[in-house]
């Protein structure tokens, strides 16, 4: 654009075609902004009478549809939210668009980031439908940030943002092979977000590589900074080894991505350790978090919706009620009161933190890591399969408050994306982008989606 090759308004017009072509298919975005093609003219006005402009400017980016943005419903994949209309930007889409970035619409999610119901539904909400992975159709793109990362690799918009939990922004973003970075707990600013959990909700870029991931997080964190990402690995990186919590029937190929890359970094002078991560679950302590946020966040949004968590349980509407999946963590939620006291909780909260912080950081220390290396994801299964193997290696990062980015790294069965996930030291991220940026341009194992219908026989 600065040379004058691409207008914002063309590239704002390829990306909304190819929501037009592509998303009956994927089922990537919930809803697209009328105001995206003004906001691009008004970007190539600015630029062509010389005003100086922000680092995004004219770039369309993506928002999963739980993180407010002005003119456009925030639902969470909800019916019950479809009216609900926030009175003002979340900050961090206030930071995208003061760089100048162009918000093109909301991204499809699994319905409420996957806490309405312990049932596995991702990718799916009964606003947005079922999202699919690019690659092969009739598998899973996992969540909750399924459609920010299916719209990253498919090239719905060269930007997206999702949000994370508990691996909501790691696991979708492997499987679908780009990359996604969730940010040190804090380093973005939750206000305007769905609320889940105030001690492990954050925001991040979803991107097709550890450059533009930087270029948004540069953009939206607190305090802002400039990343200069450097192809070559400092010398005496270490780096340790974690296969993460697996269940039985874990596909092979998992284990020899993992081993590839911890081999290409051994080549590029890197030592390895084997370490095992302790993994917490705070599963007990979430139903007290999300209701005291929920009931906050629903009073306080504009339109007709309800307006607490018990309103919520009772909506109905036909979209929502897939009886395999019920409602039973918000359930769970607007009971929380009557299983313990607020103190008993928060202790709780504070002793899970601090096993946690305390076990990773004496592996950071012990061993004199830089970063620690686990699968991000297991093979993609397919979108109707239930009771499949898994891998998971996020809860660390996520309940600890550690930034962790997922980059690809290798394909099960020849099709179906894998990444390996380097969680860093809190408050680290720059470090820890550095050195995902080096195993990238070291690796460069992404591929573009082929859009099978279904693996090949």
């Amino acid at each position: 654009m600065a040379a004058g090759l691409l207008t914002a308004e063309e590239l704002t017009i390829r990306c909304l075609k190819r929501i037009e072509r592509l998303n009956p298919v994927l089922h990537a975005v919930i809803s697209v902004n009328p105001y995206a093609l003004a906001r691009a003219r008004e970007i190539d006005r600015l630029r062509s009478s010389g005003f100086p402009l922000g680092p995004l400017a004219g770039i369309p980016v993506l928002v999963k549809d739980n993180i407010d943005t002005l003119g456009l419903a925030t639902t969470a994949g909800s019916e019950a939210l479809r009216h609900a209309y926030p009175y003002r930007d979340a900050e961090l889409v206030g930071r995208l668009r003061k760089s100048g970035a162009i918000i093109l619409g909301k991204t499809n999610l699994s319905e409420w980031a996957a806490y309405r119901t312990s049932a596995p539904h991702n990718g799916w909400s009964p606003v947005g439908g079922q999202t699919r992975n690019p690659h092969v159709l009739d598998r899973t793109p996992f969540g909750s940030s399924g459609g920010s990362a299916v719209a990253a690799a498919a090239s719905l918009a060269p930007l997206a943002i999702g949000t994370d939990s508990f691996g909501s922004i790691i696991a979708p973003s492997a499987t679908s092979a780009v990359v996604g970075f969730r940010p040190s707990l804090g380093r973005v600013s939750g206000a305007g977000i769905v609320p889940i959990s105030p001690h492990q909700d954050t925001a991040g870029p979803i991107t097709r590589n550890v450059a533009d991931a930087a270029a948004v997080f540069a953009v939206i964190a607190t305090p802002r900074f400039a990343c200069r990402l450097e192809p070559d690995l400092p010398a005496g990186t270490r780096i340790g080894v974690w296969r993460g919590r697996r269940s039985a029937g874990t596909h092979p190929d998992v284990d020899r991505v993992l081993a590839e890359a911890a081999a290409r970094l051994e080549e590029l002078g890197v030592t390895i350790v084997e370490v095992d991560v302790p993994a917490p679950d705070p599963s007990g302590v979430l139903p007290y978090e999300f209701k005291r946020g929920i009931n906050a966040y629903l009073s306080s949004v504009g339109g007709e919706h309800p307006r607490n968590l018990d309103e919520l349980i009772a909506f109905s509407h036909p979209a929502e009620r897939r009886s395999e999946l019920g409602f039973t963590r918000f359930e769970r939620a607007q009971d929380s009161d009557l299983a313990r006291s607020p103190r008993e909780y928060l202790e709780e909260r504070q002793r899970i933190t601090e096993e946690t912080r305390g076990g990773v950081d004496a592996l950071f220390g012990r061993h004199g890591l830089h970063a620690i290396m686990a699968p991000s994801n297991g093979r993609a299964p397919k979108i109707t399969e239930r009771g499949h193997a898994w891998v998971f290696s996020g809860a660390p990062a996520s309940v600890g408050g550690y930034p962790s980015i997922t980059v690809p790294a290798g394909y099960a069965d020849a099709r179906l994306p894998l990444g390996v996930s380097f969680m860093g030291r809190r408050n680290r991220d720059e470090e820890l982008l550095g050195l995902a940026y080096s195993f990238e341009q070291a690796t460069r194992a992404r591929k573009r989606p082929l859009y099978l219908p279904a693996l090949p026989v």
